[in-house]
Order: structure tokens, then C-alpha cells, then sequence
């Protein structure tokens, strides 16, 4: 039998921000879904001759990452939730409050009008057992309760399977589960993730010219360059949505980016009172001007105008001051901006 990797679809984008109970619903696929996508593809995508998915967008997109010829097999689609299929938690705890909280305890509890377990585990094995009746390896993407089923009837029990990760069969057996890709942020993967996240070309023209100024710096410092030149690559993948550096290392944190996370989310408040690796990225970020190096005084008067109330110049100032202290500390090390 072949080797398989079966994988649960990347984060869908759930209105609002808000999680439903996602059975056949349609959700495509959000920001981190789609990186995670990108990052299975990245991990997987040299390993993998054929690429398969449930008829479910958001399985449909995932498996597209791959470049691949994708072919949609119905009984990969995910098990349906009956009433529930759709509505916010809040929603199901109103009109269910008595199974909802039989099910805090019980978590496996049948929904009212659902797929039984054992239909979706039969056709969903029906479905696996035509991918593995193949030569070569492949690589499959369903949902969360179909693969659970289907595992737990292998003999690895009900196991957790997040977003964007995946489940390693050898001859049909499981060998690793839950796995999150994690390739090693170098140039192409940080532009593939910009891309994958709808990061503007314009921004990425400055995540560029910023992560070269940062390597440089970087450099000169004795720091981990590597780290540093990702983060202020990733620096602004948010830049289009409000508090933009939190949310951008907060998903950066949801891919497995911890430390790139924790830099990226100081590029625009570091206090610069301390010489390390957020400083340089904060640092880096304000000698680009666009897509072109600057100094500080043009980025800032370039942004000065931009600052209309008492609470914005306020700010404005203090990142001027934190850029300027900064400088003064790397010139400190016999390192010049």
C-alpha cells in the first residue's frame, strides 16, 4: 500500500471572526488557511505524485496549493452536523443549552439530525481505501471528524487534528498524527506567505527593502540573521487590516513563527531602551521609505502629516524618540545606521 498523507484543510475564514460549527457548511478559506496551506504544499510538495480532497472549498483550495491535479472524492466530505451545521457556538447554546452542556463532558455526543458515526466512517473509508488501492504517494485533504473517525477505527483513538496539519500513513497505518509543517522561513517561503495571506505587492516591496536593512544591522550586531531577516520580511504580512503588527504576529504564533512573531509584533511600539533583535526590525522598518532606504527624518516627516490629533503626534514622537535611541545605542557597538 501507498504512502499517504492525509491532511485536515487549512483555518477557514469564519465570519466576523466568529467560530460555527462547521459541518457541510461552505467557508473558503482565511489568511492563516491559506499560509497553511502554502506551508503544507512547501513540506509535502516534493513528497506528493497525486493530490485528492473532499468536494468542500475549503479542503478544494488547501489541496490546490499543491500545484497539482486535484481530484475531488464526495466521500472525503466532512461529517455533517445536522442542526447544528452552521450556527455560532452562542447560537447553539441558546437554542440547545441542556446537550450543549451534556456535550462540555461528553464531547462525542450524537447532534440532533447529524451523519451517524458509522455512515461517515464507511463511506469515508470506502474513499480512503480507492487513494491507498494506488501506487506512489499522495497526499489527501478532508476535514477534522472524518479523519478522527477514521483513525480512532485504526486503533489510534479520538486524537486532536488542527488546522493545516497532517496525519502520515505508511501502508495504511499511521505513523506520525496532528503534524504542523514547518519549513524554514528563509526569502521564498516569506514571500510565499505574504502572498498566500494577500499582503499588497507594495507592502512586500517594503517587507523586502526592510529585511535587507535588517540583515545588515543584523550583521554587524552578531545577531541570528536568519530570525531577524524573516521577521522584518513578515513584518507588516497584516498591514492591511487595524492593529495590524498584533495581528500579524498573531498569526505568524498560529503557523509555529513564535520568535518571529515576538519581533514582528514590536515593529511599531519598541520602547528603544534595549539593543535586541525587535529593536533592529523596529529599526529597519523606519530607515525604508516605501521600497527605498531613507533616513529617519524623512520616514518620519514623511509620516508626520498623516498624524491629525494631539494622541497621534504623541505617538508619532514617541517612535521617532524610540528610532532615535535606538541609532544612538547601535552607535554605542561601533555600529552605524
Amino acid at each position: 500500500m501507498r504512502k499517504t498523507y492525509l491532511i485536515r484543510h487549512g483555518r477557514p475564514d469564519f465570519p466576523g471572526g466568529v467560530r460555527v460549527c462547521l459541518g457541510r457548511s461552505e467557508l473558503p478559506l482565511g489568511p492563516v488557511g491559506r499560509m497553511q496551506a502554502f506551508l503544507l504544499a512547501c513540506e509535502l510538495g516534493g513528497r506528493v505524485g497525486e493530490v485528492y480532497s473532499s468536494p468542500l472549498s475549503r479542503a478544494v483550495q488547501t489541496a490546490g496549493a499543491f500545484s497539482l491535479p486535484v481530484t475531488v472524492i464526495d466521500g472525503l466530505a466532512e461529517q455533517y452536523a445536522g442542526e447544528w451545521d452552521g450556527l455560532t457556538f452562542t447560537e447553539i447554546r441558546t437554542r440547545y443549552p441542556e446537550l450543549y452542556a451534556r456535550r462540555a463532558a461528553e464531547r462525542y455526543l450524537p447532534l440532533p439530525g447529524s451523519e451517524p458515526d458509522g455512515e461517515a466512517l464507511s463511506r469515508f473509508t470506502r474513499a480512503m481505501d480507492e487513494v491507498l488501492s494506488c501506487a506512489g504517494t499522495a497526499a489527501v485533504v478532508a476535514h477534522a471528524s472524518v479523519i478522527r473517525l477514521y483513525l480512532d477505527s485504526l486503533g489510534a483513538g479520538m486524537v486532536k487534528i488542527p488546522y493545516g496539519s497532517y496525519v502520515e500513513l505508511d501502508g495504511g497505518r499511521p505513523v506520525r498524527i496532528g503534524v504542523l509543517p514547518h519549513p524554514e522561513p528563509d526569502d521564498s517561503l516569506c514571500l510565499g506567505l505574504l502572498r498566500a495571506a494577500g499582503t499588497p505587492e507594495r507592502v512586500i516591496s517594503h517587507c523586502a527593502a526592510a529585511a535587507d536593512r535588517a540583515t545588515d544591522l543584523a550583521g554587524a550586531l552578531g545577531m541570528d540573521v536568519k530570525a531577524v531577516r524573516a521577521a522584518a520580511y513578515l513584518h507588516d504580512i497584516a498591514r492591511e487590516y487595524s492593529d495590524h503588527p498584533d495581528v500579524g504576529a498573531g498569526w505568524l504564533e498560529e503557523l509555529g513563527y513564535s520568535e518571529i512573531a515576538g519581533m514582528a509584533r514590536l515593529h511599531h511600539c519598541h520602547d528603544g531602551k534595549t539593543l535586541d533583535s525587535a529593536a533592529v526590525v523596529y529599526l529597519a522598518d523606519k530607515l525604508v521609505l516605501e521600497d527605498r532606504p531613507c533616513t529617519l527624518a524623512e520616514r518620519f516627516a514623511a509620516s508626520e502629516s498623516r498624524c491629525v490629533s494631539p494622541e497621534a503626534r504623541e505617538k508619532h514622537n514617541e517612535r521617532r524618540t524610540a528610532a532615535e535611541n535606538i541609532v544612538r545605542l547601535m552607535e554605542g557597538k561601533g555600529v552605524k545606521t
